[in-house]
């Protein structure tokens, strides 16, 4: 730490989450000059306040100490942030989120479509339609709280939908961001203490660096390379004692599987061996290789 800021506080939430500040006479304060403050996990959010709110992330982190400090409630943020909410900006970077637009584009001048390399928003799915997630795409605007109250594409679908309810309030991002737990260290306050990591199974997954312009859609899921030879061996040579510890309690069910390993033709999605996935150790793994 640089020795101006030795006279500071620190409050953390986790490695990348955290603020310096001095805290006098009731009243929180960040460096001047500098932003000492991190906005990993917010930075991609646009501003939700009227313009005259110059630095917007500022007073979300100034909100999130007082609420340590028992200054605020979470009543009290959920009042300031409930009717604002958390949308990003992105760039029609690829064909399939172009295509997305189709339905505002049509029938449109070229002037007014939208177009490769235009910006435009989404917002962060709250709600589910028959059981599928609703992503919500909109066109740009100088407004982005706007668009909440407007026609959007739902990504997954391509169809118009409408309603402020399928957008997620920045009160719930805020909370959900406090709560955000430190995966690489134990405890809550204080010194924390490394964790120690033990593997247990693997399984190899692609970067997806070629779709990696959608990830922020959070539709795109890493790609996953099964050996196959080592789950059928695993499989044949599973007794049924073992079987009942994974968790698939029933000779029939364990029977299927081996008949199935043997054929060469498993499911490889199916309930019981995704549990066969995650119980095999990594010496299993490693002595295939």
């Amino acid at each position: 730490m640089k020795p101006e800021k030795d006279d500071m506080w620190f409050y953390g939430i986790s490695s990348k989450r955290y603020a310096l500040y001095t805290f006098e006479n009731g009243k929180i304060k960040f460096m001047e000059g500098e932003r000492s403050f991190k906005l990993h996990g917010l930075g991609h959010l646009t501003n939700p306040f009227p313009k005259d709110v110059e630095d917007w992330q500022a007073e979300i982190w100034e909100d999130i100490v007082k609420l340590h400090y028992g200054m605020i409630s979470e009543l009290d943020i959920e009042e300031k942030y409930s009717n604002v909410y958390a949308i990003s900006r992105l760039t029609v970077s690829t064909a399939n989120v172009l295509h997305r637009f189709d339905a505002i584009n049509k029938e449109k001048e070229w002037k007014d479509q939208i177009k490769p390399f235009n910006f435009y928003h989404v917002g962060f799915q709250v709600t589910e339609d028959d059981g599928k997630a609703v992503k919500p795409l909109s066109p740009f605007s100088n407004d982005p709280q706007s668009i909440v109250y407007e026609p959007f594409i739902d990504y997954a679908t391509g169809e118009l939908k409408e309603g402020s309810h399928y957008f997620k309030p920045l009160s719930r991002t805020i909370m959900q961001y406090v709560d955000h737990l430190e995966h690489k260290f134990d405890g809550d306050i204080g010194v924390l203490e490394r964790k120690h990591v033990h593997a247990d199974s693997v399984i190899y997954i692609g970067k997806e660096a070629n779709n990696i312009d959608e990830q922020e859609l959070d539709v795109k899921k890493a790609q996953e390379f099964i050996n196959e030879k080592l789950v059928y061996d695993y499989i044949l040579k599973l007794t049924p004692e073992k079987a009942r510890e994974i968790g698939i309690k029933h000779r029939s069910a364990l029977a299927y599987l081996k008949k199935k390993a043997k054929e060469g033709s498993l499911n490889l999605k199916a309930r019981n061996v995704r549990k066969i996935f995650t119980n095999m150790t990594i010496n299993q793994f490693l002595q295939y290789q």
